[in-house]
């Protein structure tokens, strides 16, 4: 049993407390099954084993102190009156009877990973009157001040109504856990500003090379990416693509123009807008964008997912064959066949699966999962051998995998693929954050950060095949998933809201913007990152093709720029001078 104490801010057990999205954390940071609950002023977890866990959630985090702009440390968005709602988590902490204060194990993992980051990012030489670090350390004492007055609070006698003495503790550690979170964003920031000229010039790829070559004696193939020993991530030899995907139900000239601006297209090539009744062929919309963007603008094409396993992406008759494994297979090569074929002539690389380790819509075994990843990739080569391989990986963190054991976790499943030795390019990561469904839960900027190290681990470039946030709130909400096929394979899940979440004030133009510039920022900055891709071009109109994520869009349905249009091509021109945001 792990419990978690949460207090409201009179210093008093809460009586209600919102869970959405929670899930606990367990071997290899990966999320594990458990029921959690809230009770009585306490949040109370129960799983299965002995081993340490902890648990990720969203919560509100107040605004810290304001603090007054310093040379070298980015500015980020008032944040008033908070940080946002983000999906925050503690350390692995052993199971024990009394509860932990959840908002002290927020701020500690924070501190923790803040200064794990700053080791592994060599920031250490910054002075320690630095302004960043000297916020850093305001907030490592403000816990220590939290951690002294909750173990003299913890087990006093609590008269019922009035504050217990643990609350006081609370209080201090919210204000630490802000604290750490907004210096968290802004060294993100300033390490992000530190290796992109390096990067955009190409002297991080020398660099690599240059030691690739001293340590094993040979230079590395030419135009491929270098994997120093050591070193733990790939280095790609330019710096990224940045582009926008298309959605093909919409055309205009301002669009067409918009879309010029980025160093490539990408055309997504859904399954239920290709092929809405079954033999009944529509490529007309694709068609046309990829002929504009071939004849016309000269640009780069990349499509896919060619096979998406998202209810949105499927037609509808496909569910015929959900439980004829062997039809639905066949069904699919025909389909990869009549894309592939159609348009190996125009497109350079291809994203050919996406999805299948959620296992949330069309149900597979773990040896399907495989067999189809597998196919996806030898026929795309086969058909057309030039292309580049893509492999995507949806909800890179993985919180589907706490509610369903019959799914993969991400990272997993990246290194099965890359484990077959088929050849791939390079893995696709979707970062779309903010929207009621699963996987999109507001992250912070560190966070984010540190999901791109730890892919980038597994020594392959990496394409951020999709990323964005909305312009303004969303409140749909899922269901229930579907049942379960027997108790002793998955777990029952009620139905619930999703997490959402907001980053440093509610969804606006304005802070899509501003969210847009920052996280792009840190991606070009990282070494294996080779490409990224916007989740889409504008908005949809009334009744067109639902879009990649609701109020997604630089542009509205209209075709004029939003906020975060005009911000991505002041970014974009800033990037090809070669400099780093100014932040």
């Amino acid at each position: 049993m792990f419990s978690f104490a949460v207090f409201d801010s009179a210093g008093l057990p809460r009586t209600s407390f919102e869970l959405r999205g929670e899930y606990l954390i367990g071997n290899d940071d990966m999320p594990t099954q458990a029921e959690i609950r809230f009770d009585a002023g306490v949040i109370r977890c129960t799983k299965s084993g002995p081993e340490a866990a902890g648990i990720c959630l969203l919560v509100e985090v107040p605004a810290p102190p304001a603090v007054p702009p310093s040379p070298g440390v980015p500015s980020l968005p008032v944040p008033s009156p908070t940080l946002g709602e983000l999906m925050l988590r503690t350390c692995f902490l052993p199971k024990r009877d009394e509860p932990y204060l959840l908002s002290l194990e927020l701020a500690r993992h924070r501190i923790m990973l803040t200064l794990n980051k700053l080791e592994e990012w060599g920031m250490f030489e910054l002075a320690p009157d630095h302004p960043a670090l000297a916020q850093l350390e305001s907030a490592r004492l403000k816990f220590g001040e939290a951690l002294v007055a909750d173990r003299s609070g913890a087990g006093a006698n609590v008269t019922p109504g009035q504050p217990s003495p643990r609350g006081w503790a609370d209080k201090l550690a919210w204000e630490a856990l802000a604290i750490a979170l907004d210096v968290s964003e802004k060294l993100s920031l300033m390490h992000a500003a530190r290796e992109i000229p390096g990067r955009l010039s190409g002297a991080v790829f020398e660099d690599a090379k240059a030691r690739y070559t001293k340590l094993i004696g040979d230079p590395p193939p030419a135009g491929q990416h270098v994997v120093v020993p050591g070193m733990g991530t790939a280095v790609v030899p330019s710096a990224p693509q940045i582009g926008v995907a298309i959605n093909p139900g919409q055309y205009s000239e301002a669009m067409a123009k918009a879309a010029a601006a980025f160093d490539f297209v990408h055309m997504p090539v859904r399954w239920s807008d290709l092929e809405p009744a079954e033999g009944k062929l529509s490529f007309a919309s694709t068609d046309r964008w990829i002929e504009w963007a071939v004849r016309t603008a000269k640009k780069p094409v990349n499509a896919g997912p060619i096979l998406d396993l998202r209810s949105a992406c499927l037609p509808e008759w496909i569910y015929i064959w959900e439980n004829d494994y062997e039809t639905l297979r066949d069904m699919m090569v025909e389909h990869i066949t009549q894309v592939v074929t159609r348009y190996r002539r125009t497109v350079t690389r291809w994203t050919v699966c996406s999805g299948f380790h959620v296992n949330s819509n069309v149900k597979l075994s773990y040896e399907q999962i495989m067999d189809l990843t597998k196919v996806c990739i030898l026929l795309t080569k086969k058909i057309h051998p030039q292309g580049k391989i893509i492999v995507e990986v949806q909800e890179p963190w993985g919180e589907y995998f706490a509610q369903d054991r019959k799914s993969l976790p991400p990272t997993f499943y990246a290194e099965s693929v890359l484990n077959l030795g088929l050849g791939v390019d390079g893995l696709g990561l979707r970062l779309q954050l903010g929207a009621p469904i699963s996987g999109h839960s507001t992250r912070d900027l560190m966070m984010i950060s540190a999901l791109i190290d730890r892919y980038a681990a597994m020594e392959r470039p990496l394409h951020i095949t999709a990323v964005g946030a909305p312009s303004a709130p969303i409140t749909t909400s899922t269901g229930a998933s579907k049942a379960p096929a027997d108790d002793d394979d998955q777990v029952v899940i009620p139905a619930r809201e999703h997490a959402a979440g907001r980053w440093r004030g509610p969804w606006t133009e304005s802070s899509q913007a501003e969210w847009l510039a920052d996280v792009v920022s840190i991606l070009v900055s990282k070494p294996s990152v080779q490409s990224i891709c916007w989740q889409d071009l504008a908005d949809s109109a009334p009744g067109a093709r639902p879009p990649e994520m609701a109020f997604g869009g630089l542009l509205n349905a209209a075709g004029a720029p939003k906020a975060s249009g005009t911000r991505f091509a002041q970014l974009l021109q800033t990037l090809r001078e070669g400099k780093a945001p100014a932040m």
